[in-house]
């Protein structure tokens, strides 16, 4: 090959030869047949053989299978899985194994080592090469690998290269008349493939290297202030090149892609695709594409499978099961609404100690929902899991083989991925997690029983360890690892994160392997410079591969420090550029102008649901009220293990309600003995928790409930030594509701207590956390609701408005507005004017908040901001940047510093 000539005329030309193409990894191979099929096609042949391009790994299977079907060996060629079952059925047996790894990571640990020695031609050298106690311990360990291997007559792939050499060199591998070999895309060439084509050559094969090709002449070294803007400045580079040349092939090559991948592909989406962040959009309809894959576990749809095949066996986690119940993989599709609002209004609804959710409780749950006849598919579904999964795993032990099918079935049952219109990339997946359970059933190597859980871990892992990536739509731009790009030409590069930080990446070397082998190997990691000119080799290639332009950035900053050019780049006479770019909001797209002279529809004349909390989210920020009490807009309750603040909330207040429906005065009270007063308590605090109990409480919940009840006991006999000390008093309401109007508005308010005392009524609310009646005093109150029942209780000549804080210590007090001095526990701050002015104050104020509610006020007006963002649920509406404010902040701080240090 002549360095002249394109990759393409040159494989196309080797081909003609004869010769067989072998390129260092897959993609290279498919994109090199594709490319001499489309030559082939332009070229006016009506037919041609395929292309004999293949990545090692298939040809050197392609020897393997000619070598079993001569005869010459019986081994049997072990794959991936079954090698770690056989390397975690060797560790599991050294009784002197003390760390804190499990034997699967340590399997997976010693697999890796052993195979990196394989490919270095180390297995020799291994044998009292141990060090210190973790790599004494793997020269056991492979000793006893290699020793059953022998026995069973098992070839783990590792040593694939190392028996064909043996069989090429003996001659039980005849390669006569196989013609040459040409590779391509090999950045390295490691000991074993260098030993086996050494072997081949000794027998007369030909073997070629393609000729590096030239560096383009436009070279650029381009520079950026942060990560962001040379993401950014490299979009923005596709696109103007996209316009110019839209059929022009390009890459983005980067470093550490698999970490980098979420920021690219935000930036890059908003670049050069923003019409596809419409979720309704079509999918794939993106210029660009990544080529490394994800594993597949962490698929959408596979996930969901794991999650259905682990919930047979016990109780999943709250958000697990709504990810279930909402995904599109269960069950058919069409009711969508249903289950949404099913997991928001019911199932978060519900008081679970635990998060955690049982099939056959959600089964019932279902069954007894008012949406029952909208969730019938899904209940169908996850009926027909139970069954089979009852079924089939009430039989015992199985083989892997006998498992895989019983995961079918069940699968089959929840009506997985079942629903119509399956796409390109939902097919491939299902075809893969179709290989992943054939590869599971090749764990029958050994002849052992399983139990499913163990066959489910085992799924799992190989799930996590196979690698999905959809088949190229051959979009013109290619995002890629340095490793993935060998083998392919562009018209364009742009090489990302070309720092001496980033570029070469930092190696690790495997702690099984003892560091002065790993360095008499030549393993990388083991030694700087060989690591530096291995890059250095790796960064011509990549530029070499380009026809027109390549450009190298950097950050000066990052989040490791400040930072300088690789010296992988140096002495590539590359031209320095500075770039500032931006990309300004709305740059790529028209703005669309939207006629928004609507009128809000009136409110109905009826009550508003959400009572006082109506009045407080006003206060709040008006948009926040309107989302919430208008458009019914609400965030999903997160779970927490136990009671949330809420709930221990309520449980207080109904303990309190319950005790004073029965006790009713303060005289009464005083007239109980303690024993009497626990007596009742206890009885109120099982009433608070009877449905929080349940019927089928755990060990761990019914301690749970146990140490609650201590509490409530504690906080009740607390708060009763402080209500003997009041003034005497009755308790004539509690919980009491009324349909009310303020102004235009009409509410449905609930107070918690009125008490009768000497001189009129107090007011009380209940409060478990720290709240401060200065809350009530301004034009944005954060408490209304006892302004605004003191408001319209006419019927009532108030004394005081209190909360009552049931707090543990000193915490636990009275609090608030009285005429009669000694209601309160603790006396307010400062000179508070009289009840009825701040009761006319209180009055104006809240018809003002109910008047603009109902006449439509949207305006985004946190009363305290960011603080009152912090935990609103309609950021998403608002689209408020709370995290900007706080950048905005530390800059403010900043130039403060600045200021005070001139």
């Amino acid at each position: 090959m002549v360095g002249s000539e394109t990759l393409v005329e040159a494989v196309a030309a080797a081909l003609g030869r004869g010769v067989t193409v072998l390129t260092g990894n897959q993609r290279a191979a498919r994109i090199l047949r594709k490319a001499v099929d489309e030559r082939n096609r332009e070229a006016g042949l009506a037919s041609w053989a395929p292309p004999a391009v293949l990545p090692w790994s298939a040809w050197t299977a392609s020897l393997w299978r000619r070598l079993l079907l001569s005869g010459a060996s019986t081994q049997m060629l072990l794959n991936r899985t079954q090698e770690h079952a056989l390397w975690r059925s060797v560790i599991a047996e050294d009784d002197s194994l003390a760390t804190l790894r499990s034997s699967e990571s340590l399997a997976q640990l010693a697999a890796e080592a052993w195979a990196v020695l394989a490919r270095y031609r180390g297995l020799r050298r291994l044998k009292g090469s141990g060090t210190n106690g973790d790599t004494r311990s793997f020269v056991q360990w492979a000793a006893s690998f290699e020793e059953r291997c022998r026995e069973r007559d098992y070839l783990p792939e590792p040593r694939l290269e190392a028996v064909l050499r043996e069989a090429v060199v003996s001659g039980k591998l005849d390669v006569r008349g196989s013609g040459g070999l040409v590779l391509v895309g090999f950045d390295r060439i490691l000991p074993s493939q260098r030993a086996l084509l050494d072997g081949l050559r000794a027998k007369g094969m030909e073997i070629e290297l393609p000729v590096q090709g030239r560096m383009p002449e436009r070279r650029l070294l381009t520079i950026a202030e942060d990560e962001e803007m040379e993401v950014e400045a490299a979009a923005r580079w596709v696109r103007r090149q996209l316009e110019a040349n839209p059929v022009a092939r390009l890459a983005v090559i980067v470093p550490d892609l698999e970490a980098q991948r979420s920021r690219i592909e935000r930036v890059f989406r908003e670049v050069l695709a923003p019409e596809t962040q419409n979720i309704a959009g079509a999918a794939g309809a993106c210029p660009y594409e990544f080529s490394n894959g994800r594993p597949l576990s962490e698929v959408p749809m596979i996930g969901r499978a794991l999650d259905l095949l682990a919930w047979v066996q016990g109780p999943i986690g709250l958000e697990t099961a709504t990810e279930l119940l909402l995904s599109a993989y269960v069950g058919a599709s069409g009711e969508e609404g249903a289950r949404a609002e099913f997991d928001a209004f019911e199932l978060r609804k519900e008081r679970l100690l635990r998060p955690e959710i049982k099939l056959d409780w959600l089964i019932r749950t279902l069954n007894g929902s008012p949406r029952r006849a909208r969730l019938s598919r899904l209940l169908s579904a996850l009926r027909g899991m139970q069954q089979t999964a009852t079924h089939r795993l009430g039989a015992g032990d199985r083989t892997h083989g006998e498992w895989a099918e019983a995961v079918r079935e069940i699968l089959g049952a929840a009506q997985w991925a079942s629903r119509p219109g399956e796409d390109s990339i939902e097919f491939q997946t299902r075809e893969r997690w179709e290989s992943t359970l054939d590869e599971m059933a090749t764990l029958d190597f050994d002849g052992r029983r399983v139990s499913y859980a163990e066959a489910l871990a085992s799924l799992r892992r190989i799930a996590h360890e196979a690698v999905f990536a959809p088949e190229s739509g051959d979009a013109p731009v290619q995002i890629l690892g340095p490793e993935e790009s060998s083998g392919q030409q562009f018209e364009a590069i742009w090489f990302l994160r070309a720092a001496d930080l980033t570029w070469p990446p930092p190696v690790s070397g495997n702690p099984l392997i003892g560091w002065p082998l790993r360095r008499e190997l030549g393993i990388p990691g083991s030694d700087a410079t060989a690591d530096s000119a291995q890059a250095r080799r790796v960064t011509e290639r990549i530029a070499g591969c380009v026809t027109e332009t390549v450009v190298f950035s950097y950050a000066r900053r990052a989040e490791d420090g400040e930072q300088r050019p690789s010296v992988a780049v140096a002495g590539l006479g590359l031209e320095e550029t500075e770039t500032g770019l931006r990309i300004e909001a709305g740059a790529m797209v028209a703005l669309e102008t939207v006629d928004d002279s609507a009128r809000i529809p009136a409110l109905p004349d009826r009550v508003v649901r959400g009572g006082a909390a109506v009045l407080k989210a006003q206060a709040a920020c008006a948009f926040r009220a309107f989302s919430e009490h208008r458009l019914f807009s609400s965030g999903l309750e997160d779970r927490e293990p136990g009671l949330n603040a809420r709930e221990r909330g309520n449980a207080v207040h109904k303990v309190l309600e319950e005790f004073w429906t029965e006790v009713k005065t303060q005289a009464a009270l005083k007239a109980m003995t303690t024993e009497a007063r626990r007596g009742l308590l206890s009885g109120c605090i099982d009433a608070a928790l009877r449905k929080t109990a349940g019927e089928e409480a755990t060990v761990w919940e019914a301690a749970y409930l146990e140490t609650q009840r201590a509490r409530l006991m504690s906080l009740g006999l607390q708060w009763l030594r402080m209500e003997e000390r009041r003034a005497p008093f009755t308790v004539v309401r509690h919980e009491a509701g009324s349909d009310v109007a303020i102004g235009p508005l009409r509410l449905s308010l609930r107070v918690d207590r009125v008490d009768e005392v000497a001189n009129g009524s107090v007011l009380m609310d209940y409060k478990t956390g720290d709240v401060n009646p200065v809350a009530w005093t301004t034009d944005r109150p954060d408490e209304p609701q006892l302004p605004l029942y003191a408001v319209l209780a006419e019927d009532l000549q108030l004394d005081a408005i209190v909360f009552g804080k049931v707090r543990p210590g000193k915490h636990m007090e009275l609090t608030g507005y009285e005429e009669t001095k000694g209601t309160l526990t603790k006396a307010p701050y400062g000179k508070p004017p009289a009840l009825e002015t701040q009761v006319e104050e209180w009055r104006n104020v809240l018809m003002m908040l109910a008047t603009d509610f109902v006449n439509g006020d949207t305006r985004v007006s946190p009363k305290k901001y960011p603080e009152t963002c912090e935990f609103c649920a309609q950021r998403l509406l608002c689209r408020l940047d709370v995290s900007a404010r706080a950048l905005d902040e530390e800059d403010d701080e900043e130039d403060n510093r600045e200021d005070i240090d001139e």
